[in-house]
């Protein structure tokens, strides 16, 4: 750019700022240091402060700053674990004095905010005994356990599991289902943080919702402090689970802005919308090699979507591209779908694939030699923090129902990232919603209340949600007997049962104590038996699952010793995706469900079958302990597989606590694991370096 071009645009920024749209001139600041990039121009003193006079105190360049300027560079700067502190904006150092303050907030803030600095200077400065973090997804809670992990275990017990030791400092990092079982062992939270609260509202999460405010309830009882975050909500109604807490609204703080391209007003309405679509697609993605996320919408649109660019786009020849896709076909099959995307630079993140493939995937979209383009569903806004330089919106729908404006600000809010892509491009291939503002409603549905201790509710309830609890608590001693019913609501697998299945499996089981149907059969090993009783238990919850449980049920014991290439091979009538669902289906739903059968089983006749081996093993997908848990580390089960045949650790002992397994990784260094271990695919090494990379 040249001298009087940014001379002109400082000045319409000063204009802005002097009339008090700061926001406005914020955009135009982020803009116009997106020029200077793509230009290859330094900042002047003149740059430096209109950054300055909007708060965005980070982007200051302090070699060609005015003393004064330089002056806020380190006024702003806080320590957030690292080596050096950070420089924080103007907004978000705000956020970090109230929270410093001791106060309880609830934040909304966008994508890019910078959310995640406040929660590590926070405990960088304060160093709190322990901090709950409670996230939407296993994938989030891994990423932010890396974060986590190069900052503060040193100081700290990182804990991600629900089976883990507690120490006098512990940072807890899970999805609100593993929250339950530190309820008794836990005597105080000095900092409570939610990410994502929005997802409290059955609005934006009706299957998850009800667990998540139950959560809320029991660990916010210890809470001294609480910090809810979520992006892009305008106002928070009345609700009793925000109570007491100062709502921050700070959605207008932009760090990068996004430009979208009405494409969809392009097309003549005698052309078809899905031809229309395609070409545009694929000459957005032909013309660049921006980082970029198609949003697909659903997992129909995945496929089509796949098979579009793998139709039409040319293969990226890089050897880290390639090793990939060996490893895919050696590990998965030819026939895997990701195997023909992967060479074309293409990934998938739908949030059914096993989670280390969707982990790699990521990282391999931070890899310039690495992925191009991620096709997904709302996953990718929900379960993990990826950026990307560009976003194309292929469907207006989440599922199949349109999205809302508030889910359209989310997708959109992936493109840009700070310091690397100041504008993110978005095309529009169908119209977006509306604008509109977004107002969190928080209702308090009956089965959560009726979870609840009538003489310690643990929250502010009515007559009529009281009247609720009582009826229900009166339907269980009656079903269970009072002393057993008061044993049994303090186990933590209770605490997480909805009590409307709980009501449904007693009255089944007071009605025919023989169901589910065989249910011996799961204290046994031959593994054809199982499928009677489980198919009971999944029809009785409701769920779609029952012909793939079916399907796949017998083979998932061999998770272990055979590889998923080999396990796929001897079903039909099944996906990849179809078998990585019923895999998680079963390790969560259904054994939470049959825990709680057991228990019930057990209470009415003490001489029911224990299935508690059966359910132990499903919990973890058939694989050892250990080895389930490295997946959400990053470590696949088939590199885990060669580290147990070569002897260098010993995954299969179940009594051994993850945090110990992970010191022996670290005692024994990344190098001598490489060199120890036969007949290692060359990305193999990529993957062992990416999991030593998260904790050490």
């Amino acid at each position: 750019m040249l001298n009087t071009e940014i001379f002109e645009e400082c000045a319409q920024i000063n204009a802005l700022i002097e009339n008090s749209n700061k926001a406005e001139a914020r955009s135009m600041v982020i803009n116009l240091l997106d020029k200077l990039r793509r230009d290859g121009n330094e900042y002047t003193p003149l740059i430096n402060h209109v950054i300055r006079e909007v708060g965005l105190f980070p982007y200051i360049d302090p070699k060609t700053a005015l003393w004064e300027d330089q002056v806020v560079v380190e006024a702003f700067k806080a320590n957030v674990g690292d080596e050096a502190p950070v420089t924080l904006h103007s907004a978000q150092s705000h956020v970090l004095k109230r929270l410093l303050l001791g106060d309880n907030i609830a934040v909304s803030a966008p994508t890019s905010f910078g959310k995640s600095f406040i929660v590590d200077a926070f405990i960088a400065i304060r160093q709190p005994e322990n901090v709950v973090m409670i996230v939407p997804t296993i994938a989030l809670a891994d990423e932010t356990r890396r974060r986590i992990e190069h900052k503060f275990s040193h100081k700290y017990k990182i804990i991600t599991t629900t089976d883990a030791t507690i120490t006098e400092r512990n940072i807890f990092i899970f999805p609100q289902e593993r929250s339950f079982a530190y309820l008794d062992k836990l005597e105080k939270i000095d900092m409570l943080i939610v990410d994502e609260f929005y997802k409290a509202s059955s609005m934006f999460d009706d299957d998850r919702s009800s667990s998540l405010l139950s959560a809320i309830i029991e660990l916010g009882r210890i809470s001294r402090q609480k910090y809810y975050l979520a992006p892009n909500i305008h106002k928070i109604a009345d609700n009793v689970f925000t109570q007491g807490m100062q709502f921050m609204r700070l959605t207008d703080f932009k760090t990068v802005i996004t430009k979208a391209a009405k494409i969809y007003e392009k097309r003549r309405n005698d052309e078809n919308v899905d031809e229309f679509k395609k070409n545009y697609l694929v000459n957005i993605l032909q013309n660049n090699t921006a980082k970029t996320l198609v949003y697909a919408g659903s997992y129909n649109n995945i496929n089509k979507v796949s098979t579009i660019l793998a139709d039409n786009l040319p293969y990226k020849e890089t050897s880290l591209l390639r090793d990939f896709n060996d490893w895919l076909k050696v590990n998965y099959g030819d026939s895997f779908s990701l195997c023909q995307l992967s060479e074309r630079g293409i990934g998938i993140h739908n949030g059914k694939m096993h989670r280390s493939l969707s982990q790699i995937q990521v990282k391999l979209f931070e890899c310039t030699e690495g992925l191009d383009t991620i096709i997904s569903t709302s996953s990718i806004i929900e379960g993990v923090n990826t950026q990307a330089e560009q976003v194309i919106v292929w469907s207006n729908k989440n599922g199949s129902h349109k999205f809302d404006y508030f889910t359209y600000r989310n997708i959109i809010g992936r493109a840009g990232r700070m310091f690397k892509y100041f504008v993110g491009k978005v095309y529009l291939l169908e119209e977006p919603p509306v604008q509109e503002n977004t107002t969190l409603t928080i209702d308090f549905p009956d089965e959560v209340a009726e979870s609840l201790d009538s003489e310690d509710p643990g929250i502010e309830i009515n007559q009529e949600q009281n009247n609720h609890i009582k009826e229900y608590e009166e339907f269980m001693m009656n079903a269970l007997g009072a002393e057993n019913f008061r044993q049994i609501r303090k186990l933590s697998i209770f605490k997480s049962c909805d009590p409307r299945i709980l009501k449904s499996l007693i009255e089944k089981l007071k009605a025919n104590p023989n169901w589910p149907r065989g249910y011996a059969a799961l204290a046994a090993t031959n593994t054809y038996n199982w499928r009677e009783p489980v198919l009971d238990v999944v029809s009785l919850l409701g769920d779609n699952m029952a012909k793939l449980i079916k399907i796949a049920i017998w083979k998932m014991p061999d998770n272990w010793t055979r590889s998923i290439a080999e396990v796929y091979s001897e079903l039909s009538d099944i996906s990849y995706e179809d078998l990585f669902s019923a895999e998680r289906y079963l390790s969560y739903n259904l054994c939470s469900t049959l825990s709680v059968i057991n228990i019930l089983k057990k209470s009415f006749d003490p001489t029911s079958p224990d299935i508690s081996l059966f359910i132990g093993r499903a919990a973890n997908a058939f694989l050892p302990k250990l080895v389930y848990q490295l997946e959400e580390y990053g470590l696949p089960r088939m590199i885990s597989r060669k580290i147990q045949n070569s002897g260098l650790i010993n995954l299969e002992d179940d009594s051994v606590e993850i945090s110990e397994i992970i010191k022996q990784f670290n005692n024994i260094g990344r190098e001598k694991v490489i060199q120890g271990l036969n007949n290692l695919l060359p990305f193999d090494k990529f993957i062992i370096n990416y999991f030593y990379d998260g904790i050490c």
